[in-house]
């Protein structure tokens, strides 16, 4: 679908299109990102061009996955609340997986106040690690959040990712 259909009075949102097109608009969309990352001199070249910067804190940090694995134990053992506590901990060193738990557990309020804003938030920074659970979360999520609700949860990854990035690099 090109700018031009978009701006057709046609079209009425999102929910006319079909998930092909979604998912081109999605790939266009980050194609169009990758190219204003790399482009010189650009408002966001300062943003990692990469998903390494992510990726390398989690290498760097051992005990991140023990603090996942501590989480999954006390997820079976149903103490919701400690399984949060130890997904945010192993979050905020950048871990993968324990970003899309702690995006699910805030999504069903399983040990944590129920917060679709903070769930995209955490989804939103699994996603720039390209994975594709929290990829699909995200775009499930956008069509049930308000506008604002989308610029808060966005600002949140913003802020998330700022504290992870210089935590992880000291």
């Amino acid at each position: 679908m090109t700018t031009s259909e978009l701006l057709s009075p046609q079209f009425t949102g999102i929910d006319d299109l079909t998930l092909a097109e979604v998912d081109a608009k999605l790939k266009e969309h980050q194609q169009l990102l990758q190219v204003l990352l790399q482009s010189p001199g650009s408002m966001l070249s300062y943003l990692p061009q990469n998903d390494a910067t992510m990726q390398t804190a989690t290498v760097a940090q051992p005990e991140a996955e023990q603090l996942f694995q501590q989480a999954l134990t006390c997820s079976v053992q149903q103490d919701l609340h400690q399984a949060a506590t130890y997904y945010c901990r192993a979050a905020y060193t950048g871990h993968l997986q324990a970003q899309v738990q702690l995006g699910h557990c805030y999504l069903k309020g399983a040990g944590v106040p129920k917060s679709a804003v903070f769930a995209y938030s955490w989804f939103i920074l699994a996603a720039l690690q390209q994975d594709s659970t929290a990829q699909q979360a995200c775009t499930v999520l956008c069509k049930h959040l308000t506008l604002i609700d989308q610029q808060q949860a966005q600002q949140l990854a913003a802020e998330r990712f700022e504290k992870i990035t210089l935590k992880n690099n000291m």
